[in-house]
């Protein structure tokens, strides 16, 4: 089993960037922070490994202090105007202490908060979270804070049609099922124009996962502006983001 004591403490795990697209044009909106350690064979299993070492809230938040940091290093980035996406757990943000992390650590980040968008993973071991008052108070906290707020994984996990309608998150991300095989599945294709109509004055929506050609014109037809997927860019380390001519 990994040591997260001794991964956190060596930060033995880096991130690579993946370009979320205006889809008409392929112009970047922004990029979504992806943790890897060379340890554990995926996110999943590392963070899974976390959880049972009661070390998921320090893990998450090291990730994300870790991704800012990275990614807004480089003046130019700082001065573009692109949104960082960043994962985090329901828990995480459920957690008493969540506000002073984001106080502390991010102090010198805080300039930039209306373009940190936090991303609520979708794990379903987590549903509880969600109906928990810190949890509630933290995400209302962070939005007045000037932090964005994304769902993510939508279809898949945890986020029901009432917490969309509660909360009112700023990005929806739907869950990489929507995007496959639009051509071909009439019920899909129903599921997707009703979301895209739903976003359309306040809500970004973003189809994640496309990798087909016909799906990304399918999502296009249906209203969807932004998209992510292999079929527009893999994940990249920083370094060649713009070095190879991103996407």
């Amino acid at each position: 089993m990994t040591t997260m004591e001794n991964l956190i403490t060596q930060q033995d795990f880096y991130h690579l960037f993946q370009p979320v697209l205006h889809l008409a044009d392929r112009s970047v909106l922004g990029y979504e922070a992806l943790i890897r350690c060379d340890a554990v064979r995926s996110p999943d299993l590392l963070f899974k490994a976390a959880a049972e070492q009661n070390k998921l809230f320090e893990l998450d938040t090291l990730s994300v202090y870790s991704a800012i940091a990275a990614f807004f290093a480089d003046k130019k980035r700082k001065e573009s105007g692109e949104y960082l996406f960043l994962n985090v757990f329901p828990s995480s943000l459920a957690d008493e202490t969540f506000p002073h992390f984001i106080e502390k650590a991010l102090r010198d980040y805080l300039v930039l908060a209306d373009r940190i968008v936090f991303e609520i993973n979708e794990t379903v071991t987590e549903a509880e979270s969600w109906d928990d008052a810190n949890f509630i108070g933290n995400l209302r906290w962070l939005r007045e804070s000037g932090f964005l707020v994304a769902f993510d994984d939508v279809g898949e996990g945890a986020t029901t049609l009432r917490k969309i309608i509660e909360i009112a998150p700023d990005m929806i991300k739907l869950d990489r099922f929507f995007g496959r095989d639009l051509q071909v599945d009439a019920e899909k294709r129903k599921m997707l124009k009703l979301f895209a109509e739903y976003c359309k004055d306040n809500t970004l929506l973003i189809l994640e996962g496309i990798e087909e050609t016909e799906d990304l014109m399918q999502a296009q037809q249906l209203g969807v502006a932004l998209g992510q997927g292999f079929l527009l860019s893999k994940p990249k380390r920083l370094a060649d983001l713009y070095s190879t001519g991103v996407p």
